[in-house]
């Protein structure tokens, strides 16, 4: 009987944390509603499709830039590690 206590204050517990879940779902549904009252509406340039295709040309470069860079980056690191491990196990 000497765990009794320990059981009665997991219980309150566990009820008192329902209770405050359930009073944070309510200010976050009201949060909601408040956030949807106060929507913006994009306004988009009109752009003709030359430049349309020379906006996305220039998007897939620097895409591919930024893929080539982290790929040297990754080898890289990668072989610094290798030789690394390399020089711990057999040069020591």
């Amino acid at each position: 009987m000497s765990s009794a206590g320990h059981v009665f204050d997991m219980i309150r517990r566990i009820r008192g944390n329902k209770a405050e879940l359930h009073s944070q779902k309510q200010g976050f549904r009201d949060n909601i509603e408040i956030k949807e009252k106060r929507r913006t509406f994009l306004r988009f340039k009109k752009v003709s499709d030359s430049e349309l295709k020379s906006i996305k040309g220039k998007i897939r470069v620097k895409a591919q830039q930024e893929n080539r860079r982290v790929f040297i980056i990754a080898i890289s690191v990668t072989v610094l590690f290798a030789l690394g491990y390399a020089w711990l196990l057999f040069l020591r």
